[in-house]
């Protein structure tokens, strides 16, 4: 009996091994081991690969959770776009932040070991070389700059963010509501889509800022119903990122999320990344388009630029290689199409507002940040 290990037990007993194993490092070692333990390995579920990597996700798929969840962000958006009932499910899910989306990746998404490997292939090719150019807007060597109160940057704004997370943000935002713009540019009226109040409930937790929360800043006026009430759009309740600490009462510090994307995405050097590449592909529709700090429904003909420029950034990870060199070639013809179905449309798509400020039927990001900043110095 001494003679006895592993191997003598049958495949259709080792291919159930995954199923125990306590996290990715587990797997990946004991498929290492030789050749048969390899192909029982291969029989792992995609959910059980997403399992084992969530157990060390604050080791191997930092930041954490951010990474696992827009890695399978674009599945649970399908997943919630089935019903309504799991559209509110998501929406609930929100209020405990990214942790919370987290917990309803793991019930209803997968990911496979392949498609790891290309999220690791991207930490080089799109990941960090596009959070550099956020820390360039919003970061330290944004804060660096010489003179940076003095005229050394033309947007001086006190900012605490982290670079990584804005990139993620922006990210998960895009996979999540992304897919919506598709049966808005084709005009297919019955393709279920996201609403713009589970949007708000992803930019109020999920990229929390002191900024979204009720406080002084908030014109209590402008964001009230006609009974009293704050309007549930703009409401942020004492829960998720914004749970009070049972020390000092309060929430734990939490970074400028809003003010920081707000700020990347009307940054002069990321601004200048996107023009490259529609250049490529064909002229503005106005060259002198500059979204303000509220939505104006008066922008006439602008109104196409905006749609086009928020198609293009809120395409999830992969579309951020659109501003990358030697990726962005293949999204030419890709942006081109954008173009030309924006054109063809006779009308801006609806609008919503939430007192002054207003974001739009499809996924606009800006707009959607500004609502749940609301009242704030920066949003108002």
């Amino acid at each position: 009996m001494s003679g006895l290990n592993l191997l003598c037990l049958p495949n259709d007993i080792l291919v159930l091994l995954p199923a125990f194993l306590h996290n990715i490092e587990d797997y990946l070692n004991l498929a290492a081991t030789c050749r048969t333990l390899r192909e029982c390995m291969g029989t792992a579920t995609p959910k059980t690969i997403l399992r084992l990597a969530a157990a060390q996700s604050k080791i191997f798929f930092r930041p954490s959770p951010h990474f696992l969840v827009a890695a399978t962000a674009r599945e649970l958006g399908h997943w919630a776009r089935r019903s309504a009932a799991n559209e509110q499910d998501l929406a609930q899910k929100m209020e405990d932040g990214i942790d919370g989306l987290l917990g309803l990746v793991l019930a209803h998404c997968t990911i496979t070991l392949g498609r790891i490997r290309e999220l690791f292939s991207m930490r080089f090719s799109i990941m960090n070389p596009v959070t550099d150019i956020i820390d360039q807007c919003v970061g330290q060597q944004w804060l660096s700059t010489p003179n940076f109160w003095n005229g050394g940057v033309d947007d001086a704004y006190t900012i605490s963010a982290d670079p990584s997370e804005t990139f993620f943000h922006l990210v998960i935002y895009g996979e999540l509501f992304g897919p919506d713009f598709e049966p808005i540019l084709s005009q297919n009226h019955d393709a279920r889509r996201l609403r713009v109040e589970t949007r708000l409930e992803f930019i109020k937790y999920c990229v929390p800022d002191f900024a979204c929360q009720q406080n002084g800043y908030i014109d209590a006026q402008d964001t009230r119903l006609p009974d009293g009430t704050l309007d549930p759009r703009r409401d942020v309740k004492n829960t998720g990122p914004y749970r009070r600490n049972d020390d000092s009462g309060r929430p734990d510090q939490i970074y400028d999320n809003n003010i920081a994307l707000t700020w990347v995405i009307k940054s002069s050097r990321w601004k200048a990344h996107w023009a490259v590449i529609r250049a490529q592909a064909a002229p503005d529709f106005d060259d002198n388009f500059d979204d303000g700090w509220w939505y104006d429904e008066d922008d006439g003909e602008d109104w196409r630029q905006r749609l086009w420029e928020t198609v293009m950034v809120c395409q999830g990870l992969e579309g951020l290689g659109m501003i990358r060199p030697g990726i962005q070639d293949q999204w030419v013809d890709k942006i081109r199409e954008w173009k030309d179905k924006v054109a063809r449309l006779d009308r801006e798509p609806h609008t919503t507002k939430v007192g002054r400020q207003g974001t739009l039927e499809y996924p606009f990001l800006l707009g959607d940040l500004r609502i749940c900043a609301s009242g704030y110095v920066a949003g108002t």
